[in-house]
């Protein structure tokens, strides 16, 4: 396996097996993740996501699954809310549910990843210093706490005036990262959705690229969620749109921190869909004549580009071997 796939790859993968379109039960999903955890292409596979106001439904297992290999590990899902008081009550909620799931399966389980939607009420005020009370008490709250989330993801919304408030919240995220000092809670980051079950729910390329951009300039981490399953982007039937392709938008996302691209030419990689414009070697990753190499691609997916949730293990892995990037899958 060329070098550059391995950085690009190694554990990018979160489990969303919970959410759609796969929608599976609490315990087949957590006994598929289990199974994923022991094959050869776990090194691609990284935290199982799980809804934090559920988290005791995990109780039964700890015995069964979680006292094998390394600790299970959990990114944590918030919930959406439309007040900034019911996403502060909300807060406590998840603040009481993780002290007990750790309480209950110490040192077996981590939580290292806390991912959470912004309050509307704090979005479309367009109100830096609301967004930046938001960021500050939610860093703040999980400081307190070593066993609570290190990395904040807080989720913006594309909607009528998206450029303008996907930028303030990134601008004000990277403000408030720069002046908190905390001892468990490392930084506030960015999630960008990038897909869902409908249409609608996919962003564009324009909003895709500004968002990935925006946090390259602002020297802010992100991860992504939903529709990422394949690695080219695509037409898809199921949901009657293009779908990303997790080569366009982590690889256009590090062509870009490698070459300081603007946004337009960022759009043209996440626009591609010929496979055979993307390549890797020992050296690194390629989209034609642009390059990102090997030991860029690892310090980028350590500090910048975390990961993504995919609802499937099998769909990304078996993509890789159909384009002959991976030894076939068991």
């Amino acid at each position: 396996m060329d070098a550059s796939l391995k950085a690009f790859m190694k554990g990018i993968i979160d489990y969303a097996g919970l959410f759609p379109p796969a929608d599976l039960s609490l315990d087949i999903a957590i006994r598929k993740y289990s199974e994923y955890r022991k094959i050869d292409d776990a090194w691609m596979l990284s935290r199982f996501i799980m809804p934090g106001w559920k988290l005791d439904e995990l109780n039964p297992y700890n015995e069964e699954l979680f006292q094998e290999g390394e600790p299970f590990a959990f990114s944590v899902l918030g919930k959406g809310t439309e007040t900034v008081s019911g996403y502060q009550e909300h807060l406590d909620e998840l603040i009481d549910a993780l002290q007990q799931f750790h309480a209950t399966h110490g040192d077996r389980v981590t939580t290292d990843i806390l991912e959470i939607k912004l309050p509307h009420e704090a979005v479309f005020a367009n109100d830096a210093d609301l967004l930046s009370e938001v960021y500050s008490e939610t860093m703040q709250r999980f400081d307190e706490s070593s066993l609570t989330p290190t990395d904040i993801f807080f989720e913006g919304y594309f909607e009528e005036n998206w450029k303008k408030e996907i930028g303030l919240a990134i601008e004000t995220l990277r403000s408030v990262n720069a002046d908190f000092n905390g001892s468990n809670v490392n930084q506030g980051a960015f999630k960008l959705r990038c897909g869902g079950v409908e249409a609608h729910m996919f962003p564009s390329v324009e909003q895709v690229a500004f968002a990935l951009n925006k946090v390259r300039e602002q020297n802010v981490a992100i991860k992504c969620t939903a529709g990422l399953h394949h690695p080219v982007r695509h037409y898809a039937d199921s949901v009657k749109t293009k779908m990303h392709g997790f080569f366009n938008v982590f690889g256009g996302a590090m062509l870009s921190y490698a070459h300081d691209l603007a946004n337009d030419q960022l759009e043209e990689i996440i626009r591609e869909e010929d496979p055979d414009r993307f390549s890797f070697d020992d050296e690194g990753f390629y989209w034609n004549d642009l390059k990102v190499s090997t030991e860029e691609i690892e310090e980028l997916r350590d500090v910048a580009l975390i990961s993504f949730g995919s609802c499937s293990f099998d769909e990304p892995r078996e993509d890789l071997e159909q384009l002959d990037l991976l030894d076939t899958v068991a």
